[in-house]
């Protein structure tokens, strides 16, 4: 019989569930880096208006760019440096996009809702589906 340090003996249920809950991890954690891997060397920041491509800019060593976009939706100033970007500034109400702060790994948006913003870093060869525009 197992015992933890609390005295308690551990039963067999509660080490299988245990055991299922790392697999788990440990399988999302391979996927995530397949998919990180099969991006490609070439990444881009895209960013998407009303789930158009508005601009795509090429993630290079030395990218220092800040893109302001001001429409008839409102105002978000995004910089792109040190392999990832960050919006810097919003005059929307609830500032979540200024709140999630420097992103750098493919695949997590930074979105505006009320400027219908929204902003990725994706791969040269990365096929974009309705769905997730």
């Amino acid at each position: 019989m197992l015992y933890n340090t609390g005295g308690e003996s551990v039963k067999k249920g509660d080490l299988i569930i245990f055991l299922v809950i790392i697999g788990i991890m440990l399988i999302l954690g391979i996927s995530y880096f397949i998919y990180v891997n099969s991006i490609g060397s070439d990444r881009y920041v895209n960013i998407y208006i009303e789930g158009k491509l508005y601009k795509s800019v090429k993630l290079e060593p030395d990218t220092d760019e800040i893109i302001i976009i001001d429409n008839e939706y409102g105002r978000n100033d995004i910089h792109i440096h040190n392999g990832g970007f960050q919006v810097i500034y919003a005059d929307c109400p609830n500032q979540v996009d200024v709140r999630q702060g420097f992103v750098n790994m493919p695949g997590i948006a930074v979105i505006c809702v009320p400027h219908k913003l929204k902003i990725v870093i994706e791969g040269d060869g990365q096929i974009i589906d309705d769905i997730s525009q």
